[in-house]
């Protein structure tokens, strides 16, 4: 790993990083601010106002009167995936393939430093700023709802759930970096890693429309953040283990495609 380029690449990306933390701190903040564990009533008849099929794809169609509970439907259900997601496609498209594409990676190439270097340092770099991003979610989320609900916040419980998010995210994270790594162009990059990682939630969705249509779920990576089994005090273990060893195969795919391909510099 090079520690200079890794500076380079936080630096280059800290305005990005600042404003996912923001957007994801801003709206957990709304959905805790949404709680009430006197009367649910309010969002109650909200929730009937929409198509039930709607709300049911989203992960909507109950409210818990417990705090953990309500974030875990609805923040860690399905908001959580979405701003990550932007940030991952974005980038893991900035890393690499944006500065092949552009004749930019020539500079890097300059240095006496291997290619396997340079990936690994920008594959860290990206696994690194996640785990930041819901750090710092983790830390916000509870000063947000110490202040608002006191001790109602299940700490144990909202840890694990982050942790399982945000391996989540590094595997996106991964998948957006290995198509990077890929290709020589990034029009082809972003259209592989969004197709794919938008493709999965898309299925994930579509599964939680209807029983008939719950198979889709199984066949999306999103489904490994099971925040009911982390609800009811089950083992996730297996399921990060399944995280961690899909999130590391990645980043070795992605260094070994990018050393045997040809660059066009």
């Amino acid at each position: 790993m090079s520690l200079t380029l890794f500076k380079t690449d936080l630096k280059g990306n800290a305005l990005l990083l600042i404003i996912i933390a923001y957007a994801m701190m801003i709206y957990f903040s709304v959905i805790a601010y949404m709680f009430d564990p006197a009367d649910t009533t309010a969002i109650t008849n909200m929730l009937e106002v929409l198509p039930e099929s709607l709300m049911s794809a989203f992960g909507f169609d109950s409210v818990s009167t417990n705090l953990t509970g309500f974030l875990a439907d609805y923040y860690y259900g399905f908001i959580v995936f979405i701003i990550p997601l932007i940030y991952c496609i974005i980038t893991a498209n900035k890393l690499v393939v944006k500065l092949v594409d552009n004749g930019s990676f020539s500079c890097l190439l300059m240095a006496p430093v291997s290619r396997r270097k340079i990936i690994l340092t920008k594959g860290i770099y990206l696994l690194f700023s996640i785990a930041l991003l819901f750090t710092l979610l983790h830390v916000a989320g509870s000063a947000i709802c110490r202040s608002l609900f006191g001790d109602m916040l299940d700490q144990r419980v909202f840890l694990r759930m982050n942790i399982n998010a945000a391996l989540l995210t590094m595997l996106v994270g991964m998948i957006c970096f290995f198509y990077s790594c890929l290709f020589n162009e990034s029009k082809l990059a972003l259209s592989c890693s969004s197709g794919v990682t938008v493709g999965s939630l898309l299925l994930f969705v579509l599964g939680g429309t209807s029983p008939k249509a719950e198979f889709l779920k199984d066949l999306s990576f999103y489904s490994l953040l099971d925040t009911k089994r982390i609800l009811e005090g089950s083992g996730t273990a297996g399921l990060e283990g399944v995280l961690t060893v899909l999130i590391l195969v990645l980043l070795g795919l992605s260094i070994f495609v990018f050393h045997r391909k040809n660059l066009p510099i």
